[in-house]
């Protein structure tokens, strides 16, 4: 392999994970912007009984996440792509911890993310996603206490802090900081 055609693979398996993790963000976050980002306008997803449009499962996800859980997070882990021209085909782990909204309860799943993904424009994008799970569950979700002053838990809009630029402390832990500096 020549130094482009390496260049152009290796780019080529960046943008195809930064497109899943993408997407895990969006769920996460519940923005149906970056979500919506990951995928092509006319994309498949087959998660669970749920069968149909990026658009709709926007709707589905954040529904079902907002009644029935208070916080979550989809992780990606290992991580394979096949790539063949403008078409690639990846297989991603997903570790998924749910925080139920009873404050006791968290569910944790594991699966993987089985995707099609197309480069059209120059971008690629996933067109079909199917979710095959592996595991899942219950667990007592009480010990971890985000009421903590300066440990907000995140929210499901932009005032997360992971949207935050610069990226601050909260003054109060910037003050204690500071005070621990002088002594």
């Amino acid at each position: 392999m020549d130094i482009a055609a390496t260049v152009q693979a290796l780019s080529d398996r960046q943008a195809i994970l930064d497109c899943v993790i993408r997407a895990a963000r969006g769920l996460d976050r519940h923005d149906t912007e970056i979500l919506r980002g990951a995928y092509h306008d006319d994309a498949v997803v087959n998660i669970s009984a749920f069968v149909g449009t990026i658009g709709e499962f926007a709707a589905w996800s954040q529904a079902g996440h907002s009644e029935l859980y208070g916080g979550h997070t989809h992780n990606i882990t290992n991580h394979s792509a096949e790539i063949a021209g403008d078409t690639a085909h990846a297989e991603s782990y997903v570790l998924m911890v749910l925080r139920h909204k009873d404050g006791q309860t968290v569910t944790v799943a594991g699966g993987r993310y089985i995707d099609r993904l197309e480069r059209r424009n120059g971008e690629w994008r996933i067109s079909l996603r199917r979710l095959a799970p592996d595991w899942r569950f219950k667990a007592d979700g009480s010990v971890w206490n985000a009421d903590r002053p300066g440990i907000p838990y995140g929210t499901w809009d932009r005032s997360d802090i992971s949207y935050q630029r610069p990226l601050t402390l909260p003054p109060e832990i910037a003050a204690r900081l500071a005070a621990k500096e002088k002594s």
